[in-house]
């Protein structure tokens, strides 16, 4: 986050709402335009922070995106109850990873006429995937205890380095967060996307202008609402920070941000941080894609085999502290995104093969 977005941050957050619930995840509302707002959660046990966007139309609210926790989803509803008495027409998840479409079930319970809008290819991977998390939540819960009650036997980190009492608070904290997550996310009921779409739609509706975009981010098909008129993009997690998340092919996910780069837009509301004001995080991210996925294709053209090999070519060091600002562990966090960013690139660059010898 550069000095100006900490400043812009600063403004908002003066102005801002918070609430917190029993289950110690709090959310923060701040208004981005006239009947436009931003709600941001604190870490809740599988994501560091996160955003849903409610925008107030005419007779009726869309939201876009709804977070990881139904517990969550039902404080951002009772905060829009207080800002109208409106229904909640429309809500719109991005893509289909869980902190961005686990409250549905809010918003169905709440409101019988409610479509859920996202991309086709988004429903089937909600589809295709969802039953098998609580599973895999409970296997992570086990593994992160399993991690944690060492690092308290030992006094050391997995790295081998001590454990600093405040790392040991921390990682404590997450603990119980993470269980709190899984024992609501393993119960929730599953509410689908009802109105789905390919490439493009335009909904003109309640006195607005809705362009929804698939674009890729971290996931494929990923929805990209787009408000001409008021100049405001939510961009799912196309763009988050500090450090960005990745997931399909690299050189992909950066083609996205340039033509997101291209867009008309005054306000930025990531899948993660803060609203941004100005483009410079976006050219920022699409830097740090574009330089690893050029150093990676010039590094498989020689005789290099291994992935291990190719992270240690690749260099972008030089762009690490302007997402930390040198915070050591969004330091180390940014080393790991950086080698799985290699390990994405260096799979497109050879057509999705893995290389051994």
């Amino acid at each position: 986050m550069t000095a100006r977005h900490r400043c812009v941050l600063a403004i908002a957050l003066a102005s801002a709402v918070a609430v917190l619930g029993a289950d110690g995840v709090s959310v923060t509302r701040v208004q981005l335009a006239d009947g436009i707002y931003q709600f941001i959660t604190a870490r809740d046990g599988y994501v560091p922070n996160g955003n849903s966007l409610v925008v107030v139309n005419d007779n009726d609210v869309l939201v876009f995106d709804t977070f990881t926790r139904p517990s969550t989803a039902r404080k951002v509803l009772a905060e829009i109850r207080k800002i109208t008495n409106k229904p909640v027409r429309y809500v719109v998840n991005s893509h289909w990873h869980p902190d961005h479409w686990n409250g549905n079930e809010v918003y169905a319970e709440a409101f019988s006429g409610v479509e859920f809008i996202a991309t086709e290819e988004t429903r089937e991977a909600m589809v295709n995937i969802a039953n098998a998390w609580p599973k895999l939540y409970a296997s992570n819960l086990r593994k992160n205890q399993a991690a944690f009650d060492e690092e308290v036997k030992t006094g050391k980190q997995a790295d081998g380095s001590a454990l600093a009492e405040e790392q040991r608070r921390y990682d404590g904290e997450s603990l119980r967060l993470e269980e709190g997550f899984v024992a609501e996310a393993s119960a929730l009921h599953r509410a689908y996307p009802t109105l789905t779409y390919v490439d493009k739609m335009i909904l003109r509706h309640g006195g607005r202008e809705f362009r929804f975009l698939s674009m890729v981010g971290d996931a494929n098909g990923e929805t990209v609402m787009y408000l001409p008129k008021e100049k405001i993009v939510a961009t799912g997690d196309l763009v988050s920070g500090p450090v960005p998340y990745y997931s399909p092919p690299l050189s992909r996910h950066a083609a996205s941000l340039q033509a997101l780069l291209e867009m008309d837009v005054d306000i930025i509301v990531p899948g993660h941080g803060p609203a941004i004001r100005d483009k410079g995080y976006v050219k920022l991210e699409l830097e740090l894609f574009d330089a690893i996925v050029k150093q990676v294709r010039e590094a498989v053209k020689q005789e290099v085999v291994s992935t291990d090999e190719i992270q240690k070519m690749v260099d972008v060091e030089s762009l690490r502290t302007r997402f930390t600002n040198d915070d050591p562990m969004l330091n180390a966090k940014f080393r790991r995104y950086v080698n799985g960013m290699v390990e994405n690139a260096a799979r497109e660059a050879r057509d999705g093969r893995e290389l051994k010898y």
